[in-house]
């Protein structure tokens, strides 16, 4: 009966033994992989799946509304030109329009660079101007359009900046 006893211990070791290791390994792997890495479920797409980004264009951060201006300090800006399919023309502004306004702070004010930022901002933002037409006098609310929908001739127009004016020696004295 002691042999009999002691495979029977023995057995129960090795089998006690066993099922620790077991659990060791799995707490190990448990303890190796970290909580948020949970397997995903299998996904079979049918069919073909294929996305078009050709018409998808890069952000610049720079938006605009579409126009060249010139600036005289003293003076309401001055519309030179309007881009095609920007929101000034979409909103019916012209060429040799004069901007009185922006978001009610006077042009005439203002030096080209303040012109300048005050009608660029974040693409999507609103803008209101105060534009002057021969006796006519009216707002319009544009919103910004990102630099890059523009083609790349207008880009470089914008990061080139406005136009200033100078002034010469006879606006500085005018009684001399």
């Amino acid at each position: 009966m002691d042999k009999k006893y002691h495979i029977l211990v023995c057995l129960l070791l090795v089998l006690l033994i066993q099922t620790n290791l077991v659990a060791r390994a799995i707490e190990e792997l448990e303890l190796k992989q970290p909580p948020w890495a949970k397997p995903e479920p299998k996904v079979t797409l049918k069919g073909n799946i294929r996305e078009d980004i050709s018409h998808v264009k890069p952000q610049t951060g720079i938006g605009v509304i579409g126009l060249r201006f010139i600036h005289q300090s003293g003076f309401s800006s001055y519309v030179e030109e309007i881009y095609p399919n920007s929101p000034a023309s979409k909103a019916g502004l012209r060429p040799q329009d004069l901007i009185f306004a922006i978001d009610g702070v006077r042009t005439d004010r203002l030096n080209s660079d303040g012109v300048y930022q005050l009608l660029s901002g974040d693409p999507g933002t609103k803008i209101k101007i105060f534009i002057t037409r021969g006796q006519a006098m009216f707002n319009v609310e544009l919103i910004r359009e990102d630099l890059a929908n523009f083609s790349p001739d207008i880009q470089n127009r914008y990061l080139s900046g406005p136009i200033a004016v100078p002034i010469g020696p006879r606006e500085l004295f005018p009684y001399h």
